[in-house]
């Protein structure tokens, strides 16, 4: 077997990017001739990389598609009609948390393709119901993560360093993890917030933060992806604040650090985490109701132990070796 994976594809960058670099380092460890095949660029270089998809699809025997909404459904528009035409199998992963919207105002475009290939994967339940709506076949195959016990480290205390993982854009919503760090800042002076990651909104942020004198918050800009656990292992508490998401690869990454994740409860995330449980979630842009369960976490060290352990217990699930079972039935291996 042969597989080609097509995404909007930029190396180390984490995301879908990340994932595709997942797979692609999993097969090869399996023994399967794989390659990456991108179409990040400009819009001319994406009119040639029709014909050049179309030249060296012929030595692929699966066409593995990974597309998201609006401008990121390209590599699903030009990935099956190459791949219908060569006759190759064609599997495609849906990411990202903003399909309901998609789906429904392109409802019959996205049908005509996503009818048209062999396997439609999505992450979770979440864009299951979304593919019932529009009754889109579909079957549920988690992201991966590389389950490494070596970066899990067991904290014998909570410490007030928060940290924050996502980009610096509108929809990770980052002002309202700001907001309620203040408000932690007014409880437990010692408190520090990392903000890890790069984005236009980052002098915004940077200002938010100066115009309100809010002490101990360090941005990093963007980072490699090989770099995030030297973040994670000095923080103790994760994030995460978005307005609409999938299965961020991040929290599960904090999972296997040892972290505590706080999370809004949107999109995909409750099929992630079960509040109290292994895990933390407040209602979307509610920085006081972050702000209450960041604190509740430092203070209660022992309910945060438990629930970081429960978290990186759950990460099974995730791994190459429950994975692999299901993407080769879909792969037909």
């Amino acid at each position: 077997m042969n597989v080609l994976q097509i995404a909007n594809f930029k190396p180390g960058t984490g995301g879908i990017s990340g994932q595709v670099e997942k797979i692609h380092a999993c097969l090869d460890k399996e023994g399967i001739n794989n390659a990456i095949f991108s179409v990040k660029g400009s819009t001319w270089y994406r009119l040639k990389a029709f014909f050049k998809l179309a030249s060296i699809g012929k030595h692929y025997d699966v066409f593995h598609i990974h597309t998201c909404s609006y401008g990121g459904f390209l590599s699903a528009v030009m990935g099956i009609t190459i791949g219908k035409l060569l006759k190759r199998r064609i599997v495609l992963t849906y990411h990202g948390g903003g399909g309901l919207a998609f789906f429904e105002k392109r409802h019959r475009f996205v049908r005509f393709f996503l009818t048209k290939t062999d396997t439609n994967i999505v992450l979770s339940g979440f864009l299951g119901e979304i593919f019932d709506k529009f009754d889109i076949p579909y079957t549920i195959i988690p992201n991966i993560i590389e389950f490494d016990k070596g970066k899990f480290r067991e904290r014998i205390s909570i410490k007030p360093n928060f940290i924050s993982i996502r980009s610096l854009e509108p929809l990770y919503n980052i002002p309202c993890i700001l907001k309620a760090f203040q408000l932690v800042k007014k409880n437990i002076p010692e408190a520090t917030l990392l903000i890890v990651g790069g984005g236009s909104q980052r002098e915004i942020l940077e200002q938010f933060v100066a115009q309100n004198d809010i002490s101990d918050v360090t941005f990093t800009g963007r980072v490699n992806n090989s770099q995030i656990y030297e973040y994670l292992d000095r923080s103790y508490i994760m994030l995460s604040a978005p307005t609409i998401d999938n299965m961020p690869v991040s929290l599960l990454e904090a999972f296997n650090a040892g972290l505590l994740v706080i999370s809004s409860n949107v999109g995909g995330i409750p099929y992630m985490i079960e509040d109290g449980k292994n895990g933390l979630l407040f209602e979307s842009d509610n920085p006081q109701q972050l702000a209450e369960k960041m604190i509740f976490a430092v203070k209660s060290p022992e309910q945060t132990l438990s629930m970081t352990q429960s978290a990186n217990d759950s990460l099974w699930k995730y791994t190459w070796g429950n994975v692999k079972p299901m993407l080769f039935q879909a792969y037909n291996y």
